[in-house]
């Protein structure tokens, strides 16, 4: 029986875990997956993004933030602790985002067997950090989904790390939750599952199937957290539809 790994999006809302910087500098990167053959790799990136935390206007730290501008004790509180992420304290990556998917997922309240489950299976895409596992501990950042900071985006980010990824995936049950935007930064190209979820409503009197957009990432984190409290790829929807796209089997479910 092949091992099942779920691939998730990170959030851009995250708990506020930041209490000091007393770290060795970049000490958890060897512990993050693919930790000692990506580490050079990783600490480029993030010596970027801390270069231009430091030294730059504070409109474009909002800018990489996804503010309009640093406000207040909040934008300050924010901005120490991004800058000083390379000995900040760390948290398990899937105690760390708190955004609508995580919030469904509600991992506080899951017993210890399904959150080892989430600790092990669950590969986050993020958007700095690159592919972390769900156990994998990481300090707090904020970045803007898409924004760029010293002219590398998410695809540069991803770029080593793509055979890494497929030696771990190919192997392995793989079902892809992730988000479009993440699903870009790295391609499956071998057999995988994808979801779609679907909306049931009426019109002209007759029933009408919409694609379900704007509620998904509740519905991924409602599917995960299912998925880890059985310990087996089980979805809690009526599944209505399948259909292949290339190397995906896509599986369409009413919600």
């Amino acid at each position: 029986m092949k091992d099942l790994k779920i691939l998730f999006s990170p959030s851009e809302d995250k708990n506020f875990i930041y209490k000091g910087s007393s770290n060795p500098k970049f000490g958890f990167l060897d512990s993050l997956l693919f930790g000692e053959d990506l580490r050079t790799n990783r600490m480029r990136i993030l010596e970027s993004y801390l270069e231009v935390l430091r030294k730059s206007p504070s409109s474009e730290v909002a800018r990489i933030f996804g503010a309009k501008k640093l406000v207040g004790k909040i934008g300050i509180d924010t901005l120490n602790a991004c800058s000083n992420l390379d000995s900040a304290n760390t948290i398990e990556s899937i105690f760390l985002y708190s955004g609508v998917a995580f919030k469904a997922l509600d991992v506080a309240s899951l017993d210890t067997t399904s959150v080892e489950f989430l600790r092990k299976n669950v590969v986050i895409f993020s958007n700095l950090f690159g592919a972390i596992l769900g156990g994998d501990k990481i300090p707090y950042y904020k970045l803007k989904q898409g924004e760029k900071f010293a002219n590398i985006d998410i695809v540069a980010i991803y770029k080593d790390f793509k055979t890494h990824l497929d030696s771990l995936l190919k192997s392995s049950e793989v079902l892809d939750l992730r988000a479009e935007f993440y699903t870009k930064a790295y391609k499956l190209t071998f057999p995988h599952t994808k979801i779609e979820f679907f909306k049931n409503g009426k019109e002209n009197g007759k029933e009408n199937s919409r694609k379900s957009t704007h509620f998904s990432k509740h519905y991924r984190g409602l599917t995960l957290r299912h998925i880890a409290q059985n310990r087996a790829f089980e979805v809690p929807f009526k599944l209505i539809d399948t259909k292949q796209s290339g190397f995906a089997r896509i599986l369409q479910y009413e919600v």
